[in-house]
């Protein structure tokens, strides 16, 4: 359960991260020209890479191959909960997500 824990916080703090450089870059040069939803997915996906690698050397834990695609992945989802926010995100699993007393 705390590594459940410790994963939200993770998320919670990427995801301000990004809003934040959002917020910030949106109205600078060429990124006023494409939409913001697309500056968050490629915002989303590089932060993610970023403390991927950050997080590898800071365990000493080897790189394997499959860590950066599931967190190109994960940046997805990331960049999902940056844009609509964390209720229609929920709103989406409650709409997906079978109890066991319905099968």
């Amino acid at each position: 359960m705390e590594k459940i824990s410790l994963l939200l916080i993770a998320v919670a703090i990427i995801c301000t991260v990004i809003t934040v450089i959002t917020q910030f870059t949106k109205e600078l040069g060429f990124l006023k020209k494409i939409p913001t939803s697309l500056q968050v997915l490629i915002t989303s996906i590089i932060v993610c890479e970023v403390f991927l690698f950050g997080v590898l050397s800071y365990y000493n834990i080897a790189l394997m191959w499959y860590y950066p695609v599931a967190i190109l992945f994960a940046s997805f989802l990331i960049a999902y909960i940056c844009m609509f926010g964390w209720e229609k995100l929920i709103e989406m699993f409650k709409r997906f997500w079978k109890k066991e007393s319905e099968f």
